[in-house]
């Protein structure tokens, strides 16, 4: 049941006066301007942005500079459950192996400026930002 502003004024209540205050929409907007919001998540993307690609550029580098280790231990892997299974999935293994190895230089290739097709910057895969 929804109250009718005269009874809210029977009740010694003050009627509710829409016209006194803006429409919530406004409210909102006018504190998070006051709080520059938009400045702030600008700063966090751009910060998060940062703080990703310099990630994806330390795994690259260590990926390129443990490929050796890294190619030891799939070989290692791979043979381990070669043997457990038989031989019998021998194939999938192969697969996954090289999926890998794969997945492997091409986190590698992420390694920042010295890489020697990044030209043009570090060719982290992530896209720059609009902002």
């Amino acid at each position: 049941m929804t109250e009718n502003p005269d009874d809210a004024t029977s009740k010694g209540q003050d009627p509710p006066d829409s016209s006194a205050r803006p429409p919530l929409a406004d409210q909102i907007r006018s504190k998070m301007d006051e709080y520059e919001v938009d400045r702030h998540l600008n700063e966090l993307a751009t910060t998060l942005e940062h703080a990703v690609r310099t990630g994806v550029a330390k795994a690259g580098e260590f990926a390129h500079e443990h490929k050796g280790d890294i190619e030891r231990l799939i070989d290692k892997a791979a043979s381990a459950v070669d043997r457990r299974t038989d031989g019998k999935h021998a194939d999938k293994i192969q697969q996954v192996r090289g999926s890998l190895e794969r997945g492997v230089e091409k986190i590698a290739d992420h390694r920042g400026d010295d890489a020697p097709d990044e030209a043009d910057g570090p060719g982290t895969g992530v896209p720059p930002s609009n902002g």
